[in-house]
C-alpha cells in the first residue's frame, strides 16, 4: 500500500469505524481462505468475484452480490465496506 493511500486511509478513521477499503477487503480474502484451502483457484475465483462486484458499484450498476453491503465516503467517495458485511458475505459463499 503507497503512503497516499495511507494516509488517506487514517484521515478516513476506517479502523475504528469498521470499514474496510476494496483494497483491505482483498487482503482480508486471502488471509481468511489460505489456512482453509490449498487450492489457489478457490482464492482468485473468490476475489474475482468481488472484483466485478466492486468494478460494477464503481460503475453504479447493479451487482449480483445484493448481501455485500457497502457505502461512499461522505468526504473521499470512496466505496467502503463494512466488515461485517464481508465476513458474512464469505461465510455464505
Amino acid at each position: 500500500m503507497g503512503i497516499r493511500s495511507t494516509l488517506k486511509k487514517e484521515l478516513m478513521n476506517l479502523d475504528a469505524q469498521g470499514l474496510m477499503t476494496a483494497d483491505d477487503v482483498r487482503d482480508f480474502l486471502k488471509r481468511r481462505l489460505q489456512p482453509k484451502s490449498q487450492d489457489d483457484f478457490t482464492q482468485i475465483s473468490l476475489i474475482g468475484r468481488f472484483n466485478e462486484h466492486h468494478s460494477l458499484v464503481q460503475a453504479g450498476l447493479p451487482s449480483r452480490e445484493r448481501e455485500l453491503a457497502f457505502e461512499r465516503h461522505r468526504l473521499f467517495k470512496e466505496i467502503l465496506y463494512p466488515k461485517k458485511a464481508v465476513e458474512s458475505w464469505l461465510n455464505r459463499v
